[in-house]
């Protein structure tokens, strides 16, 4: 461990995505799973819409899509990956923080957190994010600290717009979940 951050840390998600079958692969659904409905239109569809417009916007990408259509052994899935996913971020962009606020920078130390967040958002499907990380990492690889605080000021404003994004679609997944209780019970 390194100021609390464990080094070489790999989110669960991450491992769990890196044991998936190499190259491209999409596992559509035949016809979508039933749903619970939601001011009259169809909850599973209206969280496809919102996702097709955030790749739209490049806020996401192609491996949200597989994240969401890949099967579930638990129906809070999306939810604990999201959710890890953020917890990862946030203390990845403090020790960043950290690290950039020393008076003497190791920046071998900084690109290491950054490569981890970068791969972290790469494996979730956050565009921008992973665009803005890589805006970092080229700062520290030329030990620009003025450019190095300018990219990690712009990879927290990608990190807070996706995570503003997540929390629609994961309340999306849990008025999916909570319709999928009800009529179980019924």
């Amino acid at each position: 461990m390194v100021d609390g951050v464990a080094k070489n840390h790999v989110s669960k998600f991450c491992i769990f995505l890196s044991t998936r079958p190499r190259g491209r692969f999409i596992l559509q659904p035949e016809t979508p799973p039933k749903r619970t409905k939601m001011g009259g239109s169809n909850v599973w569809q209206e969280q496809r819409n919102f996702v097709k417009s955030l790749h739209e916007q490049g806020i996401l990408d192609s491996h949200f899509d597989e994240i969401l259509d890949l099967p579930r052994e638990s129906p809070q899935f999306v939810i604990d990956l999201v959710s890890t996913f953020c917890s990862d971020a946030e203390n990845a962009i403090a020790a960043l923080i950290r690290y950039l606020n020393e008076p003497d920078i190791n920046y071998s130390r900084v690109i290491d957190q950054v490569h981890q967040i970068r791969g972290a958002s790469s494996c979730i499907g956050g565009h921008r994010m992973a665009l803005a990380c890589r805006e970092l990492r080229y700062a520290c690889e030329d030990k620009d600290k003025d450019r190095c605080l300018a990219a990690l000021g712009k990879t927290k404003d990608e990190y807070q717009i996706l995570k503003e994004k997540f929390n629609i679609i994961l309340q999306m997944e849990r008025t999916m979940i909570s319709g999928e209780s009800k009529r179980g019970r019924q």
